[in-house]
């Protein structure tokens, strides 16, 4: 049973400080307001509830991290880069995604496509800052280590789960 749960564990709490960024279109879209429901519709569940900012899930996703790359006391000096460029990361997409909750429903088709492009640059940026926390430590990490990160960063989602 532990050895199905991993993936699944992995795949939950590592779906990649990039992957939120697939998040805005779903952000953008309006909330149907009560007013506008009629009586025999009840909003969707996917509206009823709110969805979690990145900077809620960095912690799980970084102690995840260290868990399953075994990051040894020697190399503790070369996560920590890690672990804040991780924290900066979901803070930088926790920022862009409240500003484009704060105006689902209200913008044009510019305004979207420049929303978009926000996105981007974050995730643009917030790639840059992890890699340079992290290649330091991939250098130092064992060759087993190294295997097992090269199994966790998926080529379009990021962080992921062992295959």
């Amino acid at each position: 049973m532990s050895k199905l749960r991993t993936p699944f564990l992995a795949a939950a709490l590592l779906a990649s400080v990039a992957a939120v960024g697939f998040t805005p279109p779903a952000v953008a879209q309006p909330t149907p307001s009560p007013a506008n429901s009629g009586a025999g519709q009840a909003p969707t569940r996917h509206h009823a509830t709110a969805r979690m900012l990145p900077g809620q899930l960095a912690d799980g996703r970084i102690a995840f991290l260290k868990a399953e790359l075994k990051i040894t006391p020697s190399q503790e000096r070369q996560w920590q880069p890690v672990a804040v460029a991780m924290r900066e990361n979901a803070d930088a997409l926790d920022r862009v995604i409240t500003a484009a909750r704060q105006n689902r429903g209200e913008m044009n088709a510019l305004q979207r496509i420049e929303q978009r492009q926000q996105f981007a640059r974050v995730r643009a940026d917030n790639d840059s800052r992890l890699l340079a926390a992290f290649k330091p430590l991939y250098a130092t990490l064992a060759p087993e280590q190294q295997r097992l990160a090269d199994q966790l960063v998926a080529p379009h989602h990021g962080w992921r789960h062992r295959a």
